[in-house]
């Protein structure tokens, strides 16, 4: 699912969606490949011939929220260029998120840029890409026009094809000065407040736009442009609009004839909840509950939902976690067993090997004390999953090792007077 692309993460503004939480356009082509982006939207405003297509497949970035949705779009070094206009912004910050994956690059020129509401000759906020003098990539930043004194900045030339990294454009409005600012973060955290940023540009005194109302795709030209797959456009009002929805856990127990199902986010975006779907063996999945989120956060968040009365027999549980915009992605599947426990019992792993989560299964016929710890080879305790008082039934955790190296584990379940310790793979 995680694949290495480069991400571009820029602060610009869109059309909003949903006012009341600052996301105002997520592009994530998700149409057929084959397909112009003129025919979903966009206007052509420049160039007549080699037309933006959409191509297959969409990229992924980690923990990006439209990571692996639909396909993307295509740019080379020269070409028909694309629009979309949308209620212009006259104030405050202009957010953006893309994601891009660099084939090639020439001497540097833009291929993503900002312009005023109904007009294509007046661009701010451009996003510049070339190939350094040591064959790496630098990224670049001008706020508008370049002239022979107004030049964009560069970063360091450390940047490679085909590797992923995370860029944030901001532009800001700045009504108590000359000039509007634009600010490019390289590789930023998404999840925590906004960081410092990389580049800044805001040469050009007495050239500020009225307003910021459209957003282009630009093919630039032959002589100096990059060839580019974009995926993933992202448009809000404030840092916190890039920040995902970040599940931390997920996990179910059973309690008679109950499911309990708990789950955590770490940060949240344009969160408006979650659907509760149910599958028994060889049937589909239906949805039969929903639980409100946050919005947007980036504080932890604790949920739960109690599947009641259900009869003997296993059960598959998945959380379909929506957003006010109506995109949507899935958690991964739990699966419980509703039986009435008659002893305590520590299941296998499964999967065993693992890479990087696996389930720990444990039953306990009473109320009881409840630790569950994760060991190296050492004996040294490496992760406590479970620590608490716990009814009886049979419980279900996810262990997420993402960030242990790969080995032999042991976990070990202490509950009253039974203690028991399992092997364990994780391969990576």
């Amino acid at each position: 699912m995680k694949k290495s692309y480069l991400l571009v993460l820029f602060s610009l503004l869109f059309l909003p969606l949903s006012l009341s939480y600052g996301q105002f356009l997520i592009e994530n082509f998700d149409y057929p490949a084959g397909d112009s982006l003129t025919q979903h939207g966009w206007a052509a405003h420049s160039g007549t011939t080699n037309a933006i297509m959409v191509t297959s497949p969409g990229l992924t970035y980690t923990d990006y929220p439209s990571s692996g949705i639909g396909n993307a779009a295509t740019i080379t070094t020269t070409g028909q260029d694309v629009n979309k206009q949308y209620t212009p912004l006259t104030s405050g910050a202009v957010y953006a998120s893309i994601m891009v994956n660099v084939a090639s690059a020439q001497t540097g020129d833009y291929f993503f840029h900002l312009g005023l509401a109904n007009t294509t000759s007046i661009y701010m906020g451009r996003v510049f890409v070339k190939n350094a003098l040591n064959g790496n990539l630098a990224f670049g930043l001008s706020k508008t026009s370049i002239t022979a004194s107004i030049q964009p900045v560069y970063s360091d030339s450390i940047y490679n094809t085909g590797t992923t990294y995370l860029l944030v454009l901001k532009y800001q409005f700045n009504p108590d000065v000359a000039d509007d600012s634009v600010y490019l973060f390289i590789n930023p955290v998404i999840s925590g407040t906004e960081p410092a940023f990389n580049l800044k540009h805001g040469a050009s005194a007495n050239n500020d736009p009225a307003n910021i109302g459209g957003v282009y795709i630009r093919q630039g030209g032959s002589t100096i442009a990059s060839n580019l797959i974009i995926d993933g456009i992202r448009i809000g009002t404030a840092w916190s609009d890039v920040v995902p929805v970040e599940l931390t856990s997920f996990t179910a127990i059973t309690q008679n004839n109950n499911v309990i199902l708990n789950w955590s986010t770490a940060s949240e975006l344009n969160n408006h909840g979650f659907e509760i779907q149910r599958a028994t063996q060889g049937n589909e999945f239906v949805t039969i509950g929903f639980v409100s989120g946050h919005g947007t956060t980036t504080e932890t968040k604790n949920y739960r939902f109690v599947d009641a009365n259900l009869s003997a027999g296993n059960y598959t549980y998945r959380l379909k976690q929506v957003d006010f915009n109506g995109t949507f992605s899935y958690s991964d599947e739990i699966n419980v067993d509703v039986t009435s426990p008659v002893q305590f019992e520590l299941a296998q792993n499964y999967p065993n090997p693992f890479n990087p989560s696996t389930i720990i299964k444990f039953t306990i016929p009473q109320s009881s004390n409840v630790t569950l710890k994760i060991f190296n080879t050492l004996g040294q305790e490496v992760s406590t999953l479970i620590n608490q008082n716990m009814e009886s039934g049979v419980h279900t955790i996810n262990f997420d090792a993402s960030e242990l190296n790969s080995g032999v584990y042991f976990y070990r379940l202490d509950a009253e007077s039974y203690s028991e310790v399992k092997k364990m793979t994780l391969i990576k």
